[in-house]
């Protein structure tokens, strides 16, 4: 269940009800060795095909780049949250087409939570130089009270629990790790703590941008759109089995694109289950690792303490 932000008596407000998912969304996320745009990078018909996902992942659409100011040199984080659908939009179209950047997350939500179509809960989130967007469902949220000190947990400005799962990840940072690391400390937290959640995230800085593909104890079938009234027979490609899959592109410049699937992915390489993936913005320097050590860690090993300390490097998975 999704709840609402403690009351000062510490008593919750229940506004879901159990065993509900809070969200599906959609991911895209490239970097570049020059300013360019998401048409460019996926081609005018995957750019067509992504704005028409939001016909089914309606509840808003978001977006973060790098830019600088007229005059600067140093590029910073900008970000739009909408609230409304895409499918339409002329500012949507014009962002995938005609607005370059070196870096850009983008995000389609379909919220089946209480909190729709809210410009608060929209993603991507924007906090301390970091611009963050989830695909999954991490509830119950009360759990987070343990995880989250209370200086952080102040921070959190609307009721999802992805905007939570940022918090972790701020969090760990503000403790002194690299964003890869305080990620990697995240998600494997946030497995033990709800082992069948999708943890799926982009998240950019003005140094990098992290990917974080954790869905693999994670399923979606036809059943679950339907039960929240879409029928499976106008699902974009991939929306069922495949729904968390992640698939990247990289070019010979060091452009490398990710994405959810919706899109036209043939040629693409799928991103392995439970791993993050890095991107130098300054060398385009690429890395992947390994998010667990084994097998059962990966699933949620029963009895593992929480916390949030640098975790033991990771296994090469490619560079």
């Amino acid at each position: 269940m999704l709840v609402s932000r403690s009351a000062p008596n510490n008593t919750r407000q229940q506004v879901r009800q159990p065993g509900r998912s809070s969200h599906m969304c959609r991911l895209l996320a490239y970097a570049a060795p020059r300013d360019t745009t998401v048409t460019k990078v996926i081609g005018d018909m995957n750019s067509d095909a992504f704005q028409r996902m939001t016909s089914v992942h309606n509840d808003g659409w978001g977006t973060a780049w790098l830019a600088a100011g007229f005059g600067e040199t140093q590029r910073e984080i900008e970000s739009l949250r909408i609230s409304t659908p895409g499918q339409n939009d002329p500012l949507l179209s014009t962002l995938l087409s005609d607005a370059p950047s070196n870096a850009r997350i983008v995000h389609l939500r379909l919220a089946t939570d209480d909190f729709k179509r809210t410009k608060v809960n929209t993603h991507p989130f924007v906090a301390e130089g970091l611009a963050f967007a989830h695909n999954g469902s991490i509830v119950p949220t009360w759990r987070f009270d343990d995880l989250l000190r209370p200086e952080i947990r102040a921070t959190v400005a609307g009721d999802t629990d992805s905007e939570l799962y940022f918090g972790l990840v701020r969090q760990n940072v503000r403790d002194g790790l690299s964003l890869e690391e305080a990620a990697t400390a995240a998600v494997r937290v946030l497995r033990d703590e709800f082992p069948e959640s999708s943890l799926n995230a982009t998240i950019l800085s003005a140094d990098e941008l992290v990917v974080v593909h954790a869905s693999s104890t994670a399923h979606v079938t036809e059943a679950t759109f339907a039960r929240y009234g879409i029928d499976a027979s106008t699902l974009p490609n991939g929306h069922t089995d495949e729904y968390y899959r992640l698939s990247m592109l990289r070019a010979a410049d060091g452009t490398t694109v990710f994405s959810s699937t919706g899109i036209d992915t043939a040629g693409w390489t799928s991103v392995p289950e439970d791993t993050i993936s890095r991107i130098d913005l300054a060398s385009l320097d690429f890395t992947q690792r390994a998010l667990f050590s084994s097998a059962p860690e990966a699933r949620g090993a029963a009895g593992r303490a929480v916390g949030v300390a640098a975790p033991t490097p990771p296994r090469l998975v490619a560079v």
